[in-house]
């Protein structure tokens, strides 16, 4: 290939894969998972601090990143806090672990690494969940740039801060350390069959490992200790493995995330599942097992690949806690891996690469068909298997009509506010406008004086004399019906009413 056409190939990625992750990034509502990290990241541009929760909430690093992006982007805490900002975090980070196959196209040729890149870029679940912030997307592109350091010729304990800003990201980090290492030794052993030499081993890579898990240990207790300041953050950090709490409802089948990413399935006319990319990630691997298939290099670099990929997916199944972005890094992995399906062949023997080729444009069409449809048209639809669970897209007309509804009655201000129930997020992102805002479990004494309420417990008839019922979408399965006073709702209707006297 021209150096002109490979230049034009990967710019054409790239773009690609930017249009699909920063197109109308604060179209979609809100998922209770980032509307409760937006809260976070709020908390530590107010108080400039952060203290880890290790029974449920995950590590600083999105949140220290999401404050600097919202800061600069001129929100100063909660209440005028945008979206936009914190969802282009993850998505840049999706940006560039599409990029990643960029810096190992010296070790593995052009053809392949743009088909990973492509994969990479047309994704559907990594598209998606490039589009949202939770720290998955900043979990993968962490790993890719420790496994393409330590890969490496040189510096490869400097995989060690990739490693440290993984467990400052999310604990679950050990279990792709423990895929990693598991993933190579099988290839070791099978590559010295059976007779390992530890003495050699330590030579080529043992002094660079202990080097890297110190880095990895100092990066990731800095930040949970904001930069040695509160110790606590350190052993809370190794506790949350022992006290973690889940939330209820997650509980899956052994075999859930391999139904979810590979098995087309039919939800209400339309299918989904990355059946094509996990196929062209198999023939890859048999690839692999063939001699003169592909070079040594990328050999092994696919048997890796593949085996992390397994074991990833082996830890998560084993685990009864399940939920799609859970696949993200694991599914990197195997796109990665199905871009070696165009590796270049023995000498003499061209067509296979060609058609290899072509076939990988047409799996990429097929990815990127569906990606419109989870990422845009169905972002927020129960029938996406990655809207888990779906936001109502009613949420997005909240705020306005609230406002509408407090301009109608004039000066008098829609407050206080209640929210009754529980399992309530996202619903406190679209009332950070508002100064008083309380949550109950249950309703309070004087409930049927407060001018907005939003019930999730089916208050009834002790509301009906005081105020209106408006049904209201919060998330998929999950409906909410707000109680308007009715002084502002006479108001509001009033307000709302056509004006006759203009047809006269």
């Amino acid at each position: 290939m021209k150096p002109a056409i490979i230049v034009t190939a990967w710019v054409l990625v790239l773009a690609l894969a930017a249009a699909l992750r920063f197109q109308d990034l604060d179209s979609r509502p809100l998922h209770a998972d980032e509307a409760t990290g937006a809260r976070i990241t709020a908390r530590m541009m107010e108080t400039d601090e952060h203290r880890f929760d290790p029974t449920h909430y995950h590590g600083p690093t999105l949140g220290l990143i999401g404050a600097m992006a919202a800061t600069a982007a001129g929100a100063e805490g909660w209440r005028d806090l945008e979206i936009g900002p914190l969802r282009a975090v993850t998505a840049a980070a999706g940006l560039l672990l599409v990029a990643l196959p960029l810096f190992a196209r010296r070790r593995f040729g052009d053809m392949p690494m743009l088909a990973a890149a492509l994969f990479l870029a047309t994704s559907p679940i990594l598209v998606y969940f490039s589009r949202m912030y939770i720290h998955e997307m900043l979990l993968a592109v962490f790993g890719g740039l420790a496994l393409w350091q330590a890969t490496g010729v040189r510096l490869r304990w400097l995989a060690g801060l990739w490693v440290g800003l993984m467990f400052a990201t999310k604990s679950t980090f050990a279990f792709s350390v423990i895929a990693w290492t598991g993933a190579a030794a099988v290839i070791y052993l099978v590559e010295t069959r059976g007779r390992p030499d530890f003495r050699s081993l330590w030579r080529v890579c043992g002094r660079d490992a202990l080097v890297a898990g110190v880095i990895a240990l100092v990066v990731g207790f800095a930040f949970y200790t904001q930069g040695f300041r509160y110790w606590q953050g350190a052993v809370d950090a190794v506790r949350t493995y022992f006290i973690y709490e889940t939330v209820e409802g997650h509980d899956k089948s052994f075999g859930w995330h391999a139904h979810l990413m590979l098995w087309p399935e039919l939800r209400r006319g339309f299918r989904w599942g990355e059946t094509v990319l996990g196929l062209a990630a198999l023939a890859a691997l048999v690839m692999s097992l063939r001699s003169r298939a592909m070079p040594r290099g990328a050999a092994l670099a696919a048997r890796f690949l593949a085996l992390s990929a397994l074991f990833h997916w082996l830890i998560y199944s084993l685990i009864s806690y399940k939920t799609p972005w859970l696949m993200v890094l694991p599914w990197a992995h195997v796109a990665v891996l199905a871009g070696f399906v165009v590796c270049q062949p023995a000498p003499g023997r061209r067509w296979p690469q060609a058609v290899a080729a072509v076939l990988v444009l047409a799996a990429a069409g097929m990815q990127y068909s569906q990606t419109s449809r989870s990422s845009f048209r169905f972002a927020s639809d129960s029938r996406n298997p990655y809207a888990y669970p779906a936001s109502s897209s009613d949420l997005n007309r909240l705020e306005a009509w609230l406002a509408n509804i407090e301009k109608a009655a004039g000066s008098t201000p829609l407050e206080p506010v209640a929210v009754i129930g529980q399992d309530y997020w996202p619903l406190p992102w679209y009332l950070r406008s508002h100064k008083q805002v309380g949550y109950w479990p249950g309703p309070p004494e004087d409930v049927d004086r407060m001018p907005l309420v939003f019930d999730l417990v089916g208050l009834g008839q002790e509301m009906m004399e005081t105020h209106m019922p408006i049904p209201r979408g919060l998330r998929d399965g999950l409906p909410i019906i707000v109680w308007v006073r009715n002084d502002f709702w006479d108001a509001f209707v009033k307000a709302s009413a056509p004006d006759d006297s203009s047809n006269d």
